[in-house]
């Protein structure tokens, strides 16, 4: 079906895994070898002395690795905690505000029940009372705003402490100085909130004497334990805050020291790459004593050595091409494009041995061949290749696709195509005539005609751009063309 060249798929370029000499070659370029086959052995008498600088490299380079991953690692973990803290975390203040907001209701409650107790009393010990109770109401108030105040500057101190302890940027001198300031504030807001307990306790206790010996009469409100609860409240809210604002900070800019996965496969590359050049002295040693084995079987294309050549870690030594896995390049006429397929059986003929094959692949771009015509590209894997196959050189390939027998035959380029069909020029009682036929199956070379032509007709060879039906033909074979006449070269459909 067509001629195209063999190759093999599984080259590899061996690379040297020591730093040694060649002590035995045992191959020549063009060798056959099987799998497992001693190629090289190394003369080992300075692999010692050679390698131990880089096997401390290579050390250095693994606890290196290992220090930054780790580093980042629990970086990483900080920041996942940190990140999963914050949700939580302000839930809690959010309740915990909550919570203060209902204790300060409750005691605005509970006081002001205790004030509708004593509506009965002396109008000076209402009025007192009433005073009491406002200025308990705004006192409480007043202190709720001061823990909140309190607690957004204990947020910033905590921002500022951490960006401080991280160290990375240091902290600016307006930055320390907004640091020193906040903590003066915090100490101001402290002594404030601390008065305000003390106020809201006096008021308390002044309630307290001007409920006297009448509270099992008028009823009158114990809030203490509220008082206690709300302050006990307040003192956590600020705790939750500042924990609070230390995981977020944490979560935003802890980022920053985590490897990213390029970065962390950009260490292990580099980690590798000293590897390579460098493995442990046992194992240079053990790799120098086992020299290079085949690790397939193929044929040895190229060599870079010969015996006693002083050879280098990673350098090219041979090219090995597998045998076991080789396919050939194919063309395929534009008459069989719609007769092939991915997965048709093929016969592979290389140096007259045939083996099976497998289509594989149809290139979907045509090309034209020596002879200016469009041919498709393929490519035919060889299913059963053996270690007689030969590379890099021709092969006869037969797809098998649409077939036909005992059929009329007639070259491609007699055959033409116009509006009504194909057609070809024969010879009709010594002139030319157009002969309509019904075409088949084709190859690059030959077009089967189904109808049209019968044994013993004549077709005439001339280019079609000559021919003109009617014109005589002269029925010998002839050396020229004379004006009038066409020439023809005899071909008989049989």
């Amino acid at each position: 079906r067509d001629f195209c060249l063999s190759r093999g798929l599984g080259d590899v370029y061996k690379r040297q895994p020591v730093n040694a000499e060649v002590q035995n070659l045992n191959f020549q370029v063009g060798d056959s070898v099987a799998a497992g086959t001693q190629l090289i052995d190394f003369d080992l008498e300075n692999l010692e002395r050679d390698n131990q600088k880089a096997e401390l490299t290579a050390k250095a380079g693994q606890y290196g690795y290992k220090d930054s991953v780790n580093k980042s690692n629990k970086t990483a973990n900080d920041v996942a905690d940190a990140k999963a803290k914050v949700s939580t975390l302000q839930a809690q203040v959010d309740a915990k505000q909550q919570e203060i907001e209902d204790l300060t209701a409750a005691i605005s409650s509970v006081q002001a029940e205790a004030q509708a107790n004593t509506e009965a009393q002396a109008t000076e010990i209402q009025q007192r009372s009433n005073e009491l109770t406002d200025k308990a109401t705004n006192v409480s108030k007043d202190l709720l705003d001061k823990n909140s105040e309190l607690s957004d500057v204990t947020e910033k101190i905590t921002e500022l402490q951490t960006k401080e302890a991280q160290g990375q940027p240091p902290l600016t001198d307006n930055e320390k100085k907004q640091l020193e300031e906040l903590k003066q504030q915090r100490n101001k807001l402290s002594d404030e909130i601390n008065k305000l307990t003390k106020q809201q306790l006096d008021i308390q206790g002044e309630q307290e004497k001007l409920g006297g010996g009448s509270a099992s009469q008028s009823g009158t409100a114990d809030t203490s334990q509220l008082q206690l609860q709300l302050q006990n409240a307040q003192s956590e809210l600020a705790e939750l805050q500042s924990d609070l604002a230390t995981n977020k900070s944490v979560a935003e800019s802890g980022d920053a020291g985590v490897l990213s996965e390029d970065a962390k496969k950009q260490l292990q590359v580099n980690n590798n790459l000293t590897e390579l050049e460098a493995k442990t002295l046992d194992e240079l040693i053990a790799e120098g004593k086992k020299g290079i084995q085949a690790e397939f079987t193929g044929v040895i294309s190229d060599s870079k050595i010969v015996d006693g050549a002083a050879v280098t870690q990673g350098m090219e030594m041979f090219t090995l091409e597998s045998t076991e896995d080789v396919s050939v390049s194919v063309t395929v006429s534009k008459y069989d494009i719609d007769k092939i397929k991915v997965g048709q059986k093929a016969k592979v003929t290389i140096a007259g041995k045939t083996y099976d094959g497998t289509l594989t692949k149809i290139n979907k771009v045509a090309i034209p061949n020596e002879k200016g015509t469009p041919v498709l590209g393929a490519q035919v894997h060889i299913d059963n290749p053996d270690q007689d196959i030969y590379l890099g050189v021709d092969a006869k390939v037969t797809i098998v696709g649409n077939e036909a027998k005992n059929a009329v035959l007639l070259p491609v380029e007699l055959v033409n195509t116009g509006k009504t069909g194909s057609f070809c020029y024969v010879v009709e009682d010594g002139k030319v005539a157009k002969r309509t036929i019904e075409t088949g199956i084709a190859s690059d070379s030959y077009i089967e005609v189904k109808s049209g032509l019968k044994k013993g007709d004549v077709v005439i060879t001339d280019s079609p751009d000559t021919l003109t039906e009617g014109l005589p033909v002269e029925t010998k074979e002839a050396s020229g063309q004379t004006d009038g006449e066409a020439q023809q070269d005899t071909v008989v459909a049989e």
